[in-house]
């Protein structure tokens, strides 16, 4: 019963994650910013037969031009790793809600340790002219509180898994024989 509690209450449901994605569209919309990708993010979904699930590969490039130009040398190391987590959590979309405390395990800090680091050095600072993340506070319909994030520079290249059977094709050519 604990582990359902703790299932429903990490739950965030599609509703809320749909205003906030459209009140920080909103709120990107009323900007100025036009700016080339900082980093590329190519995703490809595939379905994993062992698991029974659908599974994301995430490959993260950055732009040579930023890295050249010292926006990498001006940059937080850990707001760099903090900013590469959640683009490799963003939906196809671009968006992304991953909890401050699984990114801080999943790079080595604590929980408030991250909110600094989004707060002072990615949503607060401009890089070489290029902002790097922006986000939305939501409340949950419990009422508690999750960002909603949005890596600005960030170009997406996001296969969505079909459903098609990959093994499919390899299966068309045999010929089917009736056994007695």
């Amino acid at each position: 019963m604990i582990r359902e509690n703790e299932k429903h209450k990490k739950h965030i449901s599609k509703n809320i994650i749909q205003q906030g994605k459209t009140l920080l569209a909103e709120k990107l919309t009323n900007t100025d910013i036009e700016q080339e990708p900082f980093v590329h993010l190519s995703v490809k979904e595939s379905y994993n037969f062992k698991t029974d699930e659908i599974d994301k590969k995430v490959f993260l490039s950055l732009d040579k031009d930023f890295i050249s130009s010292g926006g990498l040398y001006k940059l937080h190391p850990s707001a760099l790793k903090v900013l590469l987590v959640i683009a490799a959590h963003t939906d196809k979309d671009g968006f992304a809600w991953i909890s401050q405390e699984k990114i801080g395990k999943l790079i080595g800090l604590s929980r408030q340790q991250v909110g600094v680091i989004i707060h002072k050095h990615l949503i607060s600072n401009v890089y070489n002219g290029k902002k790097l993340l922006d986000a939305i506070k939501l409340k949950k319909k419990d009422g508690q509180e999750f960002y909603l994030y949005y890596p600005i520079n960030c170009f997406l290249d996001y296969e969505v898994y079909s459903g098609d059977d990959e093994l499919l094709g390899e299966y068309e050519d045999l010929q089917a024989v009736e056994v007695n």
